[in-house]
């Protein structure tokens, strides 16, 4: 029997039109799950308090961001949750070289291929702070003091393998391995342990250390940065500066979600950290916590992470950190 192809046409247009419609125009419908795998009070989770605030006074968003802290195994928790939420645009996360770094050296079962790169608003780096009255005044009497009396000198950072430690081992380097790391969760504990006494220094975002900066209580020896910083750092060298010219680490800040995803929960999401990266209130959060201005979608953001992570094996396994 012959059938009608306006028929045919018409079964074709009912079977797939409802789906297409469907996810035309997407956006969330409930408050999204925006998850920092890290504590509350470090880099990541002030990070995304900034990002939040930013899309909530521009409104850019019909539903609220609610933050979600779910620290433990150097981000491992927080990217199993993210990545079990297989198709969910209403979930997020920070995803930044430190989680990607500690998927590489934990073996972790979670990685870059797992989830779902959204976008890069901004490119960070790291410092090494001691306390306001602390004997060393840069990067050589620091060295100095742990080649003298090799694991006596402390230095508190994130987890093992993590971009802490691995700025730790370009610092270390020139000491042949004197001075001792102390791995904790979060950059909140580093702090802690730091003011505490617990540790001579410790490896911090400019996030992190800057209100205890302009409060008297922390010194900066150093940057990891191929330039100075602004702002409350201005006047704080880098380490190329101080002779260490390996000594350079920046890092990106970034958003993830779960695998999966639609097209049109991937173009969802640029169209808001674009804006968001656009606005006032971000660019002067940029400038405020010494950040390097930096903005990817997510394709240039997938294509960019793949490159890190290469960069990243290599590196860590030059350290040791990975087999």
């Amino acid at each position: 029997m012959k059938i009608n192809p306006m028929i045919l046409a018409l079964a074709a247009a009912l079977a797939v039109g409802p789906a297409v419609a469907q996810d035309t125009n997407w956006s969330p419908k409930r408050n999204v799950e925006f998850i920092v795998p890290y504590s509350a009070g470090g880099g990541s989770d002030l990070n995304a308090r900034a990002l939040a605030e930013t899309i909530r006074k521009a409104d850019l968003m019909d539903v609220n961001m609610m933050i979600l802290n779910r620290p433990g195994g150097s981000g491992a928790v927080g990217n199993t949750y993210v990545a079990s939420k297989a198709g969910d645009g209403g979930t997020i996360m920070t995803f930044n070289s430190g989680q990607m770094m500690s998927t590489l050296s934990n073996k972790a079962a979670v990685k870059l291929e797992n989830i779902t790169p959204l976008g890069t608003l901004a490119l960070d780096t790291l410092m090494l702070a001691v306390k306001a009255d602390a004997p060393f005044e840069n990067l050589d009497a620091f060295v100095q003091a742990g080649a003298a009396k090799p694991q006596s000198v402390t230095v508190g950072g994130t987890s093992r393998g993590s971009e802490d430690n691995l700025v730790f081992a370009l610092a270390n380097a020139p000491t042949k391995g004197a001075l001792q790391y102390v791995p904790f969760d979060g950059s909140g504990d580093v702090l802690s342990a730091l003011l505490g006494g617990h540790v001579a220094a410790g490896i911090f975002n400019p996030s992190e250390i800057a209100s205890q900066v302009e409060a008297g209580s922390v010194r900066i020896l150093g940057t990891f940065s191929s330039k100075r910083l602004g702002g409350v750092f201005a006047e704080v060298p880098t380490f190329v500066e101080q002779g260490y010219p390996e000594a350079v680490f920046e890092m990106f800040r970034g958003y993830a979600g779960p695998p999966e995803m639609t097209e049109e929960m991937i173009a969802y999401w640029n169209g808001v950290l674009s804006k968001a990266y656009n606005s006032e209130a971000w660019q002067s959060d940029i400038a405020a916590n010494s950040l390097i201005p930096t903005y990817m979608d997510a394709a240039e953001s997938k294509a960019f992470w793949e490159k890190e992570e290469d960069r990243y094996a290599k590196l860590l396994g030059e350290l040791g950190f990975i087999q």
